[in-house]
């Protein structure tokens, strides 16, 4: 990857601390890893934690208050090991307390 396209937002957690930068360090997060929309989508279906594409799409775009599973399924989506996933967790839960809520 070109320095020409990095993100301009890092795609780590620290520092976001309204839904708006999170959602802008998650699709930073999704841009480094090179995935899609589509692929997100998929590849979540294969951890186990399904989401749909307007799912990722919400996500990235800070469309509504997403639940902390959402975010796992987008996680693991994008390949994000478990190690680092408890530090994007914790963030969201700081951004969203409302987001640990069960369906």
């Amino acid at each position: 990857m070109s320095a020409a396209s990095l993100p301009a937002i890092l795609p780590d957690p620290t520092g976001a601390a309204t839904p708006v930068e999170f959602a802008e360090r998650l699709r930073a997060l999704m841009t480094t890893r090179r995935r899609s929309l589509d692929s997100v989508a998929k590849r979540s279906k294969d951890a186990g934690t399904p989401i749909s594409r307007a799912t990722v799409h919400n996500l990235i775009t800070a469309g509504g208050t997403p639940r902390q599973e959402t975010v796992l399924g987008f996680l693991r989506g994008c390949g994000v090991p478990p190690r680092e996933q408890i530090r994007w967790l914790i963030t969201f839960n700081e951004i969203h307390p409302d987001g640990r809520r069960r369906p």
